[in-house]
Order: C-alpha cells, then sequence, then structure tokens
C-alpha cells in the first residue's frame, strides 16, 4: 500500500519537532549527598537559606523557591536577600550568623555554583559540496587555483550543552558545623530556559534533604 505523501510529511514534520523539543530540554540529577555522622537530631524545623551568587536576581530566585519547598513541608523558612548582601555576610560572617539565629532560624541552608563544564560539537548534514567561487587570486600553478577556486557548501550544524554543578549545604548556626550536604548536576541546552529549570534543581534538592531526615 502507497503511503500518502501528505500524511508522511506531517509524520515528518512532527518527529522533527518532537526531537527539537527534546534537545532543548534540561535534566536534573542529585548527584551525591553526604550527612555527618555527628547529626542524630530530629529534622530541623526553622532555616534561613542563602543563594550564593553575585546576580541579584538569580539569588532571590533560588531563595524564594527553597523557602517555598521548605515550608511546603512544614518547616519554617526565611529568605536572606532581603537582610544581608554578599559582601555584609563575607566581611563578618559570626554577625551574619548571628543576624539569622535573630529570625528564630537553627540553620543555613546555602546554594552554590562550584563547577560547570561546556560541550560543543559540530557536524556535517551531508556529504561535502563545492560550489565555484572567485577569489580573485592569481596562482602560479594549478593546483593552487583548484583549492581557492572552489569552496565547501556542506552545511554544518553545531550544539552547545552545558553541565552545571549545585552544591548545597545545611550548616547548624550555633556551632558553624557542616550537618548535610548534597551536589547536583543538571545539563543544558542554547534552547534551555534557565529559569524554568532553577524549580527541579531546588525540587530535587530539598526532596534529598527530606529524605536523610535534615530538615521538615
Amino acid at each position: 500500500m502507497k503511503s500518502n505523501p501528505v500524511t508522511f510529511s506531517i509524520q515528518l514534520l512532527a518527529a522533527c519537532l518532537l526531537t527539537a523539543l527534546l534537545s532543548s530540554c534540561a535534566s536534573t540529577a542529585v548527584k551525591s549527598t553526604v550527612k555527618s555522622p555527628d547529626y542524630t537530631g530530629s529534622p530541623i524545623r526553622n532555616v534561613a537559606v542563602l543563594a550564593v551568587d553575585d546576580r541579584g536576581l538569580v539569588r532571590q530566585g533560588f531563595e524564594n523557591r527553597l523557602v517555598n519547598q521548605l515550608r511546603s513541608g512544614g518547616a519554617t523558612a526565611n529568605t536572606t536577600f532581603d537582610l544581608l548582601s554578599l559582601e555584609e555576610i563575607a566581611r563578618n560572617k559570626p554577625a551574619a550568623a548571628e543576624r539569622f539565629r535573630s529570625l528564630g532560624a537553627q540553620a543555613l541552608v546555602l546554594m552554590r555554583l562550584v563547577d560547570s563544564a561546556t560541550y560543543y560539537r559540530e557536524f556535517r548534514s551531508g556529504p561535502e559540496r563545492y560550489a565555484e567561487t572567485i577569489t580573485g587570486f592569481q596562482p602560479g600553478v594549478w593546483y593552487d587555483y583548484y583549492s581557492l577556486a572552489y569552496m565547501d557548501m556542506s552545511p554544518t550544524y553545531g550544539s552547545m550543552k552545558q553541565k552545571i554543578y549545585i552544591e548545597t549545604v545545611v550548616f547548624d548556626l550555633k556551632t558553624a558545623k557542616r550537618l548535610w550536604s548534597g551536589l547536583t548536576e543538571t545539563g543544558v541546552t542554547e534552547t534551555t530556559d534557565r529559569v524554568a529549570e532553577m524549580d527541579p534543581i531546588v525540587q530535587k534538592i530539598v526532596a534529598a534533604m527530606r529524605k536523610d531526615g535534615v530538615v521538615l
């Protein structure tokens, strides 16, 4: 039975669109978690959150999402971007910790970028094709003329992928000791919506903290 050309074209277009959609999606995975062997207490109920990023909107975006996720489980959580700048925190960390404790926070949930890697791949969609072109160059021998008078017309395509590694650490605000840490890996492409990807990063890291019994 012969296939309908119109139907085939529609199916081909749909397949191409699906491929483009899938290639533009990001993926986030929790690579590792470490819980301090000294921590045997109940899940922490009151925390302050801090996203270490010089871009104010990025810091606010992560902190707001962390607070919303933690509150959804019954914890009391507060942002810090509206209390202290990163410069103020770095200048006097004990004073910053005291400020966070004044909110009733028992621990600090700190998130920061620790590494990133970029990969670029270029590929040719078909066989090599050459077209004649005028170079304005007068070669002395025939093989110089041949190499300069033909231009490669084969289309090439490139794709960029990036892996972003974010570490989240829970610190006891009284002792300043690390209670828990987790590392996430996120793969993105040129078309990834970086803002939209903040949600799954936060959701997965908070779920990992709850699984280990660190926060409510």
